[in-house]
């Protein structure tokens, strides 16, 4: 799995919202720097950093399969009650 940033930022008076999606911190606190060096920081703009995971078909087909028999074990155990 990798690991990828996420910058969302948005301003209370617009229903938009920009997503950018970094390699690492790194190109994170740069694109927050530009914006500090443009003074493009508005006072209500929210800013939000997330670090989420990049995962394979493969490993969300398992996932899916996993989940599925884990329900099916939850079905089998109610009906055996």
């Amino acid at each position: 799995m990798t690991t990828v940033y996420v910058l969302r930022y948005s301003l209370p008076y617009e229903s938009t919202e920009t997503v950018s999606v970094y390699a690492n911190l790194r190109g994170v606190m740069n694109r927050l720097e530009m914006m500090d060096a443009n003074n493009s920081f508005d006072m209500d703009e929210t800013v939000t950093i997330e670090c989420q995971e990049v995962i394979s078909e493969q490993t969300s087909e398992e996932r899916l399969e996993s989940m599925r028999c884990a329900v099916a074990r939850r079905n089998n155990n109610k009906e055996d009650n």
